[in-house]
């Protein structure tokens, strides 16, 4: 059955291949992929700590990839409800817009994220821009804004600084830096005081106790530095690049009502992630990609803190990968990439008071999809997607309702409308086919949607 609808899926697909004045060829100008997207969610695990499940002292670490509500398909959940790679570098050329996706993780929640970005020229070269981002999975909530100002001189030097606009004030951070935009690309460097407010609202003003029970205090205050570029190399040769490291800090978290009840907290946290892409010609491009993350996390307890406040957590993901980009006929679109990932984890409680933890899972992750593309009118998917994830060591060591060492693989159909070039809507259906054990709805694997609007 599932080949069936496989079949006639694609068989419909090239059917909207015949020629139409109404509809306005495909542009070839987004046939490009971009690192963009991950940085940002990377960056935002620190700059957000907040939205994490727990706040910010939760002992899920920085990383939080496990959670007790994600299953072995979350993953390939979230290759099929985000956005595409061409769709993803066609955004972050934008200088403004909305963006929506969402997923069915099971059959009742959702996955969904928000994004809104809008810049207002001030002039003599200064912008000011908002820009707001909302997750909603198991392990994040996040709800975060940001304004920010920019100076741009038109020999290529800008300055940018600014900060994010929480309702808790001890999470604000302030943002300054600066770098250099030419036509051939951009490359900049800042600086952020991450919780910039904390001991002014802590130690200075000195929150009630009725407020809050538990205070934060900076021993060593969080900065961390980051540095991204992208360039263009002569005609062919494009390159990202994108990291930040956090300068290791130290908190102080205890009840106000009894000062040594609580524990220290010591962080290290660093990502780098890289893209170097080849055009082939106009119509064909392909290009490779790593990213390498990893937190730590030392906690010990006060004087009359918790055992289990005392341990040492190590975080890490890499992730190596190619992928290739084919405008096969003006409206007609073929993506492909292919990733391998690995991601260990390491608890040891050095107080013995609960068990440690040494996990790793590596996966081989991918999607192969046909896109029909035009830049006004009717659009449709059609990409197989894989999660090969293999548990190395420690399996159901780490928090999720069931082993995460499956091999998903499900065919992904979507069909949308483009609303000439403003309005973007698609929304899709997922067969599965690597013979779930675990549902009573057949090959049903789920559904998604998505909209893009700009200006």
């Amino acid at each position: 059955m599932t080949r069936v609808l496989a079949v006639a899926a694609l068989a419909t697909l090239a059917g909207l291949g015949l020629p139409s004045p109404a509809v306005a060829q495909t542009d070839t100008t987004t046939l490009h992929a971009t690192i963009k997207g991950w940085a940002e969610r990377t960056w935002l695990l620190i700059a957000d700590r907040g939205a994490a499940d727990g706040g910010r002292l939760t002992d899920r670490g920085i990383l939080i990839r496990f959670h007790e509500q994600i299953d072995a398909e979350y993953v390939l959940d979230n290759v099929s409800a985000r956005f595409g790679l061409t769709d993803e570098y066609a955004w972050w050329q934008r200088s403004s817009g909305v963006r929506y996706w969402t997923g069915s993780v099971n059959h009742q929640d959702l996955i969904s994220g928000f994004e809104v970005k809008a810049p207002v020229e001030l002039g003599r070269g200064w912008t000011v821009a908002a820009r707001f981002d909302k997750e909603d999975t198991p392990p994040i909530n996040r709800n975060f804004v940001r304004i920010g100002f920019r100076k741009q001189w038109r020999s290529g030097p800008f300055i940018v600084f600014g900060g994010s606009l929480q309702s808790f004030k001890p999470e604000i951070d302030l943002t300054a830096g600066g770098g250099f935009k030419d036509p051939g690309g951009e490359a900049r460097l800042t600086l952020t005081w991450l919780d910039a407010f904390n001991d002014a609202i802590y130690q200075g003003l000195v929150v009630y106790e009725g407020f809050a029970d538990t205070a934060v205090d900076y021993e060593k205050q969080a900065f961390a530095l980051r540095a991204s570029v992208e360039r263009r190399v002569g005609r062919h040769l494009r390159v990202e690049a994108d990291g930040a490291v956090k300068i290791p800090s130290q908190i102080r978290a205890y009840r106000q009502v009894a000062p040594d009840s609580g524990f220290r907290q010591e962080e290290e946290f660093a990502f780098v992630g890289g893209l170097l892409e080849w055009a082939f010609s106009p119509q064909l491009s392909a290009g490779a990609f790593a990213s390498w993350t990893r937190a730590v996390t030392d906690r010990t307890p006060l004087p009359q803190g918790e055992p289990e406040d005392d341990y040492r957590l190590v975080e890490e993901t890499t992730r190596l990968g190619g992928y290739a980009l084919w405008q096969l006929l003006p409206r007609w679109r073929i993506e492909a990439w292919v990733a391998r990932e690995r991601r260990p984890e390491r608890r040891t409680f050095r107080s013995g008071a609960g068990e440690d933890v040494d996990y790793e899972d590596r996966s081989w992750l991918g999607q192969f999809a046909v896109l029909y593309r035009a830049l006004s009118g009717f659009r449709a998917d059609a990409a197989v997607e894989m999660d090969l994830r293999d548990v190395i060591r420690g399996d159901r060591q780490v928090p999720a309702t069931e082993s995460l060492g499956q091999h998903n693989t499900r065919l992904r159909l979507e069909v949308g409308w483009n609303f000439a070039t403003s309005f973007q809507l698609a929304v899709g259906y997922r067969i599965d086919l690597d013979g779930d054990d675990h549902t009573d709805h057949g090959s049903f694997d789920g559904a998604h949607g998505r909209f893009v609007l700009h200006w």
